[in-house]
């Protein structure tokens, strides 16, 4: 009859409502896990260590950063130049998940990095606080070794770049000597990784470097800091 008509048609309109937006709900979950597997692909790669920066104060010092991480699966690899800190470990490892400009790293809330800016060559994590904001670049494949059985351990090589040429003496794979530093006894400490294909060399006090090859005698690599730097090691007999 008519009573019953009218109570339906509000219980159906209900039915149908919290249809629609159950709905809503299934397709915005889905959405968001499409869209943070498509994020983690943005970060998909090894990032070196460039510089970092103040928002805080005015200053013209751009630290060196002698670091470097590796997304890759939804899993992540860091690891920071073994001298540098006093940590447990200078590496770690684990999944990560990059979504609303924040890493997450092994669904911990707590241990998060906040994403400034992200493009194809360059990633800038942030800190909370606004100090010592960190950049890193994205290490293009073309930067991966192609010698293979580069060695520096006993030799002395002639440092040729842009800026400056310098000696290196590698004196064991713990310490090296530069010519122009004078000041540290009884050397430099330094420490070569081989990472996803990428020779990296971190050296105290220095920018981080990639040896790329070895032609004609030279070793040649890439240095980054706010500038990409292009450097050869001439060996001295």
């Amino acid at each position: 009859d008519n009573s019953n008509r009218q109570v339906l048609k509000p219980a159906l309109f209900i039915y149908k409502l919290v249809g629609i937006h159950l709905k809503k709900i299934i397709y915005i979950l889905f959405l968001g896990l499409i869209l943070s597997c498509n994020s983690n692909k943005q970060l998909e790669g090894t990032w070196i260590g460039a510089y970092s920066y103040s928002e805080n104060i005015e200053s013209s010092m751009n630290l060196p950063i002698r670091s470097f991480v590796t997304f890759k699966n939804d899993n992540y690899f860091a690891k920071s130049f073994k001298y540098d800190y006093r940590a447990e470990k200078d590496f770690e490892n684990g999944t990560f998940n990059y979504n609303w400009k924040k890493i997450t790293y092994n669904s911990d809330n707590e241990y998060t990095n906040i994403v400034k800016s992200l493009n194809n060559d360059s990633l800038v994590i942030k800190r909370t606080d606004g100090s010592n904001n960190s950049v890193f670049k994205k290490l293009n494949d073309t930067l991966k070794n192609k010698a293979k059985n580069i060695k520096l351990i006993g030799k002395r090589y002639l440092v040729k770049s842009e800026k400056y040429n310098d000696t290196l003496n590698f004196i064991n794979d713990t310490l090296l000597i530069k010519s122009t530093d004078k000041t540290r006894n009884p050397g430099i400490r330094w420490e070569r990784i081989n990472e996803n294909g990428f020779d990296i060399l971190f050296m105290e006090m220095d920018i981080p470097l990639i040896i790329r090859n070895e032609l004609n005698g030279k070793i040649v690599l890439t240095g980054f800091h706010k500038k990409t730097y292009n450097l050869e090691l001439i060996e001295l007999k």
